[in-house]
């Protein structure tokens, strides 16, 4: 059941008053409220008010709040207006994890290949929750995201690596296949793993000399997967 703050703000659709004032007091509500129910209800209205609310939700962007730019990014979200891909983008460098995963979320629904380097390099995000969507999000853009995902083999995270190797590997285009080996020379077990994996998704028999070398490799899970890879190529 509504409270009478909800149901005030349900009065607030197009039309029914002067939309400007109804679109600020709307935002005000997504940067004010403590209450869930009010603030889904007013994310509700505020998007029936399509482009002609995503201005008013850019100022208020970068809201001093957390909860209130959390807030912001979802409603731009649900409205999916291009001109909004920009400030989500920068979004995805908020200092509060939840409102870094909003925005990489949100820029996969919108789909704008221009937030393809942004949620790259949130896959070396230090929280696994907001790397992992940055990944699922990433993934969505298919051949786009092949060159910053060959970039990203050189990132100093390794967890960005491991996770760009990966969907190097889902993509299956020849083209990363000498930067893939060429970092195998990482230090990390986890990341010599992905692109081992990787290259035998793409297979190319380029790859086979190099995932011989690495059968002696000191980590097991390394020398089993050189070993699997090697003789998928090898058939």
């Amino acid at each position: 059941m509504r409270n009478q703050r909800s149901e005030a703000i349900m009065q607030l659709v197009p039309g029914a008053f002067d939309d400007a004032e109804s679109i600020a007091t709307l935002v005000g509500v997504l940067c004010t409220d403590d209450d869930l129910n009010v603030v889904e209800d007013a994310t509700w209205v505020v998007v029936k008010h399509g482009g002609a609310a995503v201005t008013a939700l850019l100022e208020a962007i970068a809201h001093s709040d957390a909860r209130a730019r959390h807030n912001i990014v979802h409603a731009l979200g649900k409205i999916g207006d291009r001109r909004a891909v920009p400030a989500l983008i920068a979004a995805t460098e908020d200092a509060e994890a939840k409102v870094r995963m909003k925005a990489v979320y949100v820029l996969g629904q919108i789909g704008d290949a221009r937030a393809v380097d942004a949620l790259v390099t949130r896959l070396s995000d230090r929280v696994p929750e907001v790397a992992n969507t940055a990944r699922e999000v990433v993934e969505r853009f298919g051949g786009a995201a092949l060159a910053p995902l060959i970039n990203a083999l050189k990132f100093e995270s390794a967890q960005a690596r491991e996770l760009a190797a990966s969907l190097l590997g889902e993509l299956g285009d020849a083209r990363a296949l000498e930067p893939l080996i060429a970092a195998l020379a990482a230090d990390d077990w986890q990341v010599r793993v992905a692109i081992l994996q990787a290259l035998g998704s793409i297979g190319d028999r380029r790859a086979l000399p190099v995932m011989e070398t690495l059968l002696d490799d000191p980590q097991q899970p390394v020398r089993a997967m050189a070993k699997e890879m090697a003789s998928r190529l090898s058939r």
